[in-house]
């Protein structure tokens, strides 16, 4: 224990000599991790620096791990360095401010939430809503109504929101404080946000965007959502950029209480943010207003020549403009459809076989989140693999459009079934009862059914023939 105690007093730059005293075995969670980072793999997954060492001189995490004292600033009042690098960051993403996230894009869905809806009120959702929106109702007590998008074929992704029932919702229920809508979707969709900003102009409300998967978006030459009319916008900024996980930031526009967001970010974040974090938020927003631009624009390039490479070369598919004109350009959709592979074993043999891993993957699709990080030989090593699996891949009958989600009666509000005496039963048993707990049995979390939401013969019939992660059992609401 001496020994220890002598080799922490040592000078910084000699850590190896307590690796030695300290096997990896008696941390498993880094050795694992360890391991992990050795090993060969080619990574398309968030986060975005993919595990290279993007900035050369940010090496020692524990180095520059501090707290709220002299010359650091305080996240949460907004002063010294942490403002100077958020205004930095309201610069570039073309906002009206920019408040740092140390909690991901979940702390500003809920930040996002008090501030334009409050507790109490009533909210316009897209459905493909994160599970993370469904927290805040249920904290905030508030009442969602919803409007859908329709499925891109073959894929069965969600394509552009259906505007006109956004607007039939916002005439029915003038309540309505707030519309938010996800732009990028977990699949490269961006759906119309400045038709939407119209929208909320006219009818007095506001729009929020859940845009977690699009902090590269400037890199590549395309607006940000405050850019396009939205009032508030989450970005998390590890998802795609060279950022430490969980760094995100929530963007305003002019018409958003500035103090009242700030407090609200407070409210669901920790007092102690990570330093660590918030400077990789800064170093990533350096990197990509400098030569970090190139480098998505790369990116960008690359990802369009593996999409005509899967569709010219294999028997897969992949999402494309033709398929949809609004799409992330480093986000890289490759359907199985029409082949006796499913989007699961596709993505179970490139990581098995080829050790490539891929950030999801469904029924029908595998994703694929392209970067900075993204070396020549991984994006070559991708191509041989989708190459090789396609010709093992036989062909099967295209699959017949997929049926959306049916519809869910409301009989309690998501914080009274949140809240209430539950418990599990088996998932064929469920008909009829209230959910308790939001049902997401597929990435990227979206709810297929919401607490509060009465449960149908056809819910579970999709449930079990569907979504590839089978459901044994649901929350349910227990009526004594």
């Amino acid at each position: 224990m001496q020994t220890h105690k002598r080799a922490l007093r040592r000078p910084r730059g000699q850590m190896s000599k307590i690796n030695r005293l300290l096997p990896f075995t008696t941390a498993p969670l880094y050795h694992a991790l360890q391991l992990m980072a050795t090993g060969d793999a080619a990574r398309f997954h968030m986060p975005g620096h993919k595990g290279e060492p993007v900035f050369t001189t940010y090496a020692d995490l524990f180095a520059i791990d501090f707290t709220e004292t002299y010359g650091t600033g305080n996240l949460y009042l907004g002063e010294g360095p942490i403002r100077d690098a958020e205004v930095a960051a309201a610069c570039y993403f073309e906002a009206g401010d920019c408040f740092f996230l140390t909690g991901g894009s979940t702390q500003g869905v809920l930040a996002m939430l008090a501030t334009a809806a409050g507790a109490g009120g009533s909210v316009l959702l897209d459905r493909g809503c994160h599970k993370s929106v469904c927290a805040a109702c249920a904290l905030l007590d508030l009442t969602p109504y919803f409007f859908s998008s329709e499925l891109i074929e073959p894929f069965a992704v969600p394509g552009a929101l259906d505007i006109a029932e956004a607007e039939r919702q916002l005439i029915a229920h003038p309540e309505i404080r707030a519309v938010m809508l996800t732009s990028p979707t977990y699949y490269g969709v961006r759906r119309d946000i400045p038709a939407f900003a119209d929208l909320c102009a006219a009818y007095g409300k506001k729009l929020l965007v859940d845009a977690a998967h699009g902090a590269h978006f400037p890199a590549v030459g395309l607006p940000t959502p405050i850019a396009e009319g939205a009032d508030l916008a989450v970005l998390s900024i590890h998802k795609t950029l060279p950022c430490l996980g969980q760094g995100a930031v929530l963007l305003m526009g002019d018409r958003i209480d500035r103090r009242g967001l700030r407090e609200n970010t407070a409210l669901f974040g920790t007092s102690s943010p990570s330093y660590p974090i918030l400077s990789s938020i800064d170093l990533a927003r350096a990197y990509v207003e400098g030569p970090g631009h190139i480098a998505y624009l790369r990116a960008a390039t690359a990802c369009e020549d593996l999409r005509r490479f899967v569709d010219a070369r294999t028997r897969f598919s992949a999402l494309g403009t033709g398929d949809f004109p609004d799409l992330d350009p480093c986000r890289l959709t490759v359907s199985t459809a029409g082949t006796d592979m499913t989007g699961q074993a596709l993505s179970d043999a490139l990581w098995s076989e080829f050790g490539v891993a891929c950030e999801m993957a469904d029924e029908r699709n595998a994703v694929f989140i392209l970067t900075c990080s993204d070396s020549g030989s991984s994006l070559r090593r991708l191509r041989r693999a989708l190459r090789k699996l396609s010709r093992r891949a036989q062909k099967g009958e295209v699959p017949h459009p997929a049926a959306p989600f049916p519809p869910a009666e409301r009989v309690l509000s998501v914080r009274q079934a949140h809240f209430s005496h539950h418990g599990r039963v088996p998932v064929e048993t469920a008909a009829g009862m209230v959910c308790a707990r939001p049902v997401t049995p597929y990435p990227p979390g979206i709810p297929l059914l919401w607490p509060g939401e009465k449960i149908t013969d056809s819910h579970i019939e999709l449930l079990q023939e569907r979504w590839y992660n089978k459901i044994d059992d649901i929350y349910v609401v227990i009526t004594d």
